[in-house]
């Protein structure tokens, strides 16, 4: 038996966790939580794995970190927080056999795990989501015996403290190549004078000129979007407490901006295999992503394109672990084309 430990970090919080993998089989053994403001370089991330887990990082045979940001091969760097990690700097990491990875690209993983296969079907045909991995997990397998889905492109887009896009290609041979990306931070694209007035309040609010789809969809934006049509000023999990869970003004603007930028990355990712919309925000308020705005603002689109989006399945990842999963997955993969000497690996 070999043991993966992971940890997903995001803006707000960072989550750790150990599998085990046995027989192609992976276990999730224990999941731990803290706050991401509290670890600032990856001594501290690994000394509170280490401490939460009760296990001492060199023992396993694999681990994997998953960082809200920008990763550039060992390095990276948290967005919306203080922490850096480079991984050369952490003595107690396994040589060549830790993997900094940037947390979509967990996410896009976890699309071939038991959290994507559960996920909640939304829009588009309903096709099978076979997994690539066993697992003593239960997962309910979609209805359906499309193989071409489990061959076919896949993305993912989630917004929690910040915005995270990625895609997952297949490569043959039953192997996937992840696509990371910093699509959360392009310019979005506002439409008729009405959200034209939005863009310069929100402009005015974050002190800024330019105005991206993080800076729309997540954290502050939130509460100005909401500030903005009702005057009151709330942090954003009250907004989503008080107005993402029941048809309000501020829903219908939500689902309809998070409806345009899925659209638009559905489009530029050609993912026909499917996609998945993960993060905080939808997984604890459905009704982003199963109101009928969301699904105007999805399919308001040319004759050209139209039938296209029609026929990409989406979904709803509601399970909270599925980058701790994807984690595990990298890992996995690690160890199966690695073993545990290879000191480069190209994931």
């Amino acid at each position: 038996m070999q043991r993966i430990l992971v940890a997903d970090v995001g803006g707000t919080n960072c989550r750790f966790a150990s599998f085990s993998l046995e027989n192609d089989r992976l276990s999730l053994e224990v999941t731990a939580v803290i706050g991401s403001k509290t670890l600032t370089n990856g001594q501290s991330l690994f000394a509170a794995l280490e401490e939460t887990l009760s296990q001492p990082v060199e023992s396993a045979d694999a681990v994997v970190v998953g960082l809200a940001g920008p990763v550039d091969r060992q390095q990276g760097r948290l967005t919306n927080g203080r922490l850096h990690v480079n991984i050369a700097d952490v003595p107690a990491c396994p040589s060549g056999r830790c993997l900094l990875l940037n947390d979509f690209t967990l996410q896009a993983y976890a699309t071939l795990t038991p959290p994507g296969i559960a996920a909640l079907h939304v829009a588009g045909p309903a096709k099978e989501r076979g997994a690539a991995v066993e697992s003593s997990s239960k997962a309910t397998v979609g209805n359906g015996a499309d193989a071409r889905a489990r061959t076919e492109p896949r993305s993912i887009v989630g917004a929690g403290t910040g915005l995270g896009a990625a895609s997952l290609l297949p490569i043959g041979t039953g192997e996937w190549l992840p696509v990371p990306s910093e699509a959360g931070h392009v310019a979005f694209a506002f439409l008729e004078e009405e959200e034209q007035e939005f863009r310069r309040f929100l402009c005015r609010e974050l002190g800024q000129p330019f105005v991206s789809a993080e800076n729309v969809l997540c954290g502050d934006g939130l509460s100005i979007l909401h500030c903005y049509l009702t005057g009151q000023l709330l942090q954003p999990r009250q907004v989503g407490e008080r107005a993402l869970s029941r048809d309000t003004p501020t829903l219908r603007w939500y689902a309809r901006f998070l409806g345009r930028f899925c659209r638009g990355w559905m489009l530029s990712t050609l993912c026909r295999g499917g996609l998945w919309i993960a993060g905080g925000v939808a997984a604890a308020n459905p009704l982003c992503v199963t109101s009928p705005t969301f699904r105007e603002s999805l399919y308001a689109s040319s004759d050209a394109t139209l039938a296209l989006l029609q026929h990409i399945p989406v979904y709803l990842v509601t399970d909270t672990d599925s980058g701790l999963w994807g984690a595990a997955f990298a890992g996995q993969t690690l160890l199966q084309k690695y073993g545990h000497t290879h000191s480069s690996v190209p994931l």
